[in-house]
């Protein structure tokens, strides 16, 4: 279980470099993972009450990442295709050197399918209704175009925190919240 207030930001990594007549030191920037920018991105919104879970396996489907609040559980699956990608409610479709490859089932109808069964578990879970989000995320395309989809659909983590900002309701107690989070960490699956 990882509370999202406390990543702490890397230091780039020095080291020698063999230059064509000196060494010299070259900074480097560590890669940055998709944990720390969910973490970079929503530190601000999501304070101390917040907690986020890596890697939740809910019957068939792995979550990348399950957030847990006071307004809600927030579902993070990422799409780490690196084509460019076309969506709408009807179809979504990849870009390929022989031309737009059509993807079934649709992304969105998975997506929508995974929150319902969430929302059934939580509920049997915690003996009452748990207002369920899902997002899609691309953060791999380099193109992303989406038409007419009521999803949470995107490239970048920004649309979680927009999303969590626009919710106003705070609607779980502390304990509810420890609870699916302890329920989420227990179906963890390390990688």
């Amino acid at each position: 279980m990882l509370q999202v207030l406390t990543a702490v930001k890397k230091e780039p990594e020095k080291r020698q470099t063999k230059g064509l007549f000196r060494t010299k030191e070259e900074v480097i920037t560590p890669p940055k993972s998709y944990t720390d920018e969910i973490v970079e991105i929503i530190r601000h919104t999501c304070r101390f009450d917040w907690m986020m879970i890596e890697h939740v396996q809910l019957g068939d489907d792995v979550l990348d990442y399950v957030l847990v609040g006071p307004k809600g559980v927030f579902l993070v699956r990422i799409n780490r295709t690196t084509s460019a990608v076309h969506m709408t409610n009807r179809d979504c479709r990849l870009e390929t050197p022989l031309g737009w490859k059509n993807i079934y089932p649709h992304p969105m109808e998975e997506l929508e399918r995974m929150t319902k069964h969430v929302r059934s578990v939580l509920k049997r879970q915690c003996g009452q209704a748990v207002p369920v989000t899902s997002f899609l995320i691309f953060p791999e395309t380099p193109r992303l175009k989406v038409e007419r989809i009521k999803a949470n659909c995107a490239e970048t983590f920004d649309v979680i925190d927009d999303v969590i900002t626009k919710t106003k309701l705070e609607l779980l107690s502390e304990a509810t919240i420890k609870h699916i989070a302890y329920y989420c960490s227990e179906r963890q699956v390390h990688k």
